[in-house]
C-alpha cells in the first residue's frame, strides 16, 4: 500500500491539469482560477494531492504568512476537496500532512456539486450560504416551461432579445475592467471581491470563460460573466450601469442556452439572500447548503494568537481564523474607500 501526499504548484500547470484528470471538479479547482487569483493576493498556491490505492482527492489552497506561522485558505471560487473516490481514512492522512507542514489552521470550502462530507471531520462543517443550481440536462423546452409566469413573458421575444446582445469578448472586456471596482464599491461587496486588474484580464481572456453583454443605443450597460468545466458551468460575475440593471435575466438565460449546447450538466447560480435568492430561485435552480470546514491543527498557537488582538479562540461560528478578523476588517475598509 502506497500513500501519496504533496502539493502541485502553480509552476507546474500540467501536472495540475493531469491530476484534475478523471475527477469530477469546478473551475475553482483549476490551474486557470488559482494562478489568476495568486496575480491578486500573491500567496503561495497549490493543488493538495492525495493518492492511495488508485483514490485520487485533490484540492486547492493557499498559504498564508502572519508573522513567523502560517495558515491555509481557499483561493477564491468553489474548490473543496473533490476526488475519484472515497478513503475512510483520508481526515486523519490529511491532518498528519498539514501537522508536517507546521499550518496553524485552514479555512477550506466544500464543494457544494462534487465535494463529500466524509473528506471532513463533522464538527469543523460550518454552513454559511445557500447556492442555487440549474440542472441543464431537460430540453430547453423543458428549463423553459419550469420558468415562473413572469419570467416567460420577459423571455418570451428570445430570438428578438439575444439577437441584440453583445458577444465581443474584446468590447465585453474593454467594458468589464473599466467599470468592475467601482461596480463592487457600490454593491458594498466584501474585500474578497477586489480583484486586480491582472487577475481580471486574465480570466476574461480563457477560452473557458464566456462573456455576454447587453446594449442600449450602442452602448454596453451590463455584462455577465460564466465559466465552465466539463462538469459544471458558474455564472461568476455581473456587472451593470444604473440602466443595465433589468438585463441580468436575459443575459443569464443566454448563459443558460450557451452553457447547454456545450453539453455542460449544470450550472452553479451562485448564492446570495434576498432578493438576489429570489432572482436565481425563479430559474427553477435547486437549493443546496454551502459550507466550510473551520479546522485548527495547532491549537496553542492558535490560542495565542486570538489572545493578542482578544479574539475569542474557542468560537468558531463566526469569522475565521479569528485572530485575522482585525485585519480583514481594516482591508475591507481600505478597499471601499479606494
Amino acid at each position: 500500500m502506497t500513500i501519496k501526499q504533496n502539493c502541485i504548484p502553480l509552476e507546474s500547470p500540467k501536472e495540475w491539469r493531469d491530476a484534475l484528470n478523471g475527477i469530477k471538479h469546478t473551475f475553482g479547482h483549476t490551474w486557470e482560477n488559482c494562478y489568476a487569483m495568486h496575480l491578486t493576493t500573491g500567496l503561495n498556491t497549490y493543488l493538495y494531492y492525495f493518492e492511495k490505492d488508485n483514490v485520487r482527492i485533490v484540492c486547492p489552497i493557499s498559504e498564508r504568512k502572519h508573522g513567523q506561522y502560517v495558515d491555509i485558505v481557499k483561493p477564491f471560487g468553489f474548490s473543496g476537496f473533490v476526488g475519484n473516490g472515497n478513503c475512510s481514512e483520508f481526515s486523519r492522512y490529511w491532518k498528519e500532512f498539514v501537522m508536517e507542514r507546521k499550518y496553524v489552521c485552514g479555512y477550506l470550502g466544500i464543494n457544494p456539486i462534487y465535494g463529500d462530507s466524509i473528506y471532513y471531520d463533522k464538527d469543523e462543517i460550518y454552513q454559511y450560504d445557500t447556492i442555487y443550481v440549474l440542472d441543464l440536462t431537460p430540453t430547453i423546452e423543458g428549463l423553459y416551461a419550469n420558468l415562473p409566469k413572469n419570467r416567460k413573458w420577459m423571455l418570451k421575444k428570445w430570438a428578438d432579445i439575444s439577437s441584440r446582445f453583445v458577444l465581443e469578448k474584446s468590447v465585453l472586456k474593454d467594458f468589464f475592467l473599466e467599470t468592475y471596482i467601482d461596480f463592487m464599491r457600490k454593491k458594498d461587496a466584501s474585500a474578497f471581491y477586489f480583484l486586480s486588474k491582472e487577475t481580471l484580464a486574465f480570466l476574461l481572456d480563457l477560452d473557458n470563460i464566456m462573456l455576454v453583454g447587453a446594449q442600449i443605443s450602442g452602448q454596453i450597460v451590463a455584462v455577465s460573466v460564466f465559466n465552465y468545466t466539463p462538469d459544471m458551468g458558474e455564472y461568476m460575475f455581473s456587472i451593470s450601469l444604473p440602466e443595465g440593471r433589468n438585463q441580468s435575466t436575459a443575459l443569464v438565460w443566454y448563459g443558460v442556452n450557451h452553457l447547454k449546447s456545450l453539453l455542460i450538466p449544470a450550472i452553479n447560480l451562485g448564492g446570495g439572500g434576498g432578493g438576489t435568492a429570489d432572482f436565481k430561485r425563479r430559474f427553477g435552480s435547486k437549493e443546496l447548503p454551502l459550507r466550510c470546514s473551520k479546522q485548527i491543527y495547532r491549537p496553542e498557537i492558535y490560542e495565542t494568537l486570538c489572545r493578542q488582538i482578544n479574539a475569542d479562540p474557542i468560537d468558531k461560528t463566526g469569522f475565521f481564523p479569528a485572530y485575522r478578523k482585525t485585519e480583514f476588517e481594516l482591508q475591507n475598509e481600505k478597499v471601499r474607500l479606494g
